[in-house]
């Protein structure tokens, strides 16, 4: 029997939430899934109100949601028995902490200015540093309305690569998927043929019948390169480990924000530690 698929997407019905309803509708095409969407109550009731006009103001607010979602909810997913929607009174992340560690959590991206200084914002940075989930971060308008066709990991062997967190997302991913580009970027006192021997030995145990490529990127201009690369090469996803490179480098997280994930539109994969 085939393996349930466990998502939770975070909405708060801004612009930003269409885009990743969508991702996840192409994402568990063709699969046993089950998509939980889970709002974040953040209604604040007049201070001098009383407790029946408190109720009254709480239930309108949350009928209000849920027409909101049920009219969203059709026009993406239809009648599907696989959505529910749930509007949490308790802080999210408490909520998630208490779920499947297996399961995947889907968050639209937002921000810019300041938040471009940091690392893609409060609630998802919040949650890949605080959670240990696979975590899907999806920016308002992707390259294009259509499902990746590439995935994209960066890897290095001087840090951690969760092998069997890659391995379950692997099994899961959308079929649209038709090839894996191995990354690695050396930095100084890097050895360049045992960072492509790394990659290579990756690529090899996990191939999955994909088309596999591998690329190492070194020198002054590592960054240009990069942006490059991924400028060239179509509809793609980049994954990066969480304790990685990409991930701890702070020159790098600001390079990563801001000229690949909200620049370049590009969807983010965090997995998580060992």
């Amino acid at each position: 029997m085939e393996q349930l698929l466990k998502i939770y997407v975070m909405v708060d019905f801004s612009d930003y939430t269409e885009s990743t309803l969508k991702m996840v509708k192409d994402w568990v095409a063709g699969k046993n899934a089950e998509i939980k969407v889970l709002h974040q109550l953040d209604f604040h009731l007049p201070t001098l109100a009383n407790h029946d006009l408190r109720l009254k103001l709480l239930y309108d607010h949350k009928r209000e949601l849920l027409n909101r979602w049920f009219k969203l909810s059709e026009e993406i997913f239809g009648s599907s028995d696989a959505v529910s929607f749930e509007i949490l009174e308790v802080p999210i992340l408490e909520y998630l902490k208490k779920t499947d560690q297996d399961a995947m959590i889907f968050m639209g991206l937002k921000g810019g200015g300041i938040l471009k200084q940091i690392f893609l914002g409060s609630m998802v940075s919040e949650v890949i540093e605080r959670l240990n989930h696979t975590t899907i971060a999806v920016p308002k308008t992707l390259k294009k309305q259509v499902a990746f066709d590439k995935l994209v990991v960066t890897a290095h062997p001087k840090f951690g690569f969760n092998e069997e967190a890659f391995g379950r997302l692997m099994r899961c991913l959308p079929s649209s998927v038709r090839s894996i580009h191995w990354v690695g970027i050396a930095r100084e006192g890097d050895d360049e043929d045992a960072l492509y021997d790394y990659l290579r030995m990756l690529s090899i145990m996990h191939a999955h019948d994909l088309n596999t490529e591998i690329s190492v990127f070194i020198g002054a201009e590592v960054f240009s390169k990069v942006k490059s690369f991924f400028i060239e090469n179509g509809n793609q996803v980049l994954l990066i480990q969480k304790g990685g490179r990409t991930f701890q480098d702070k020159i790098f997280r600001k390079f990563l924000v801001n000229d690949l994930v909200f620049d370049g539109s590009i969807p983010l994969i965090v997995l998580p530690l060992k």
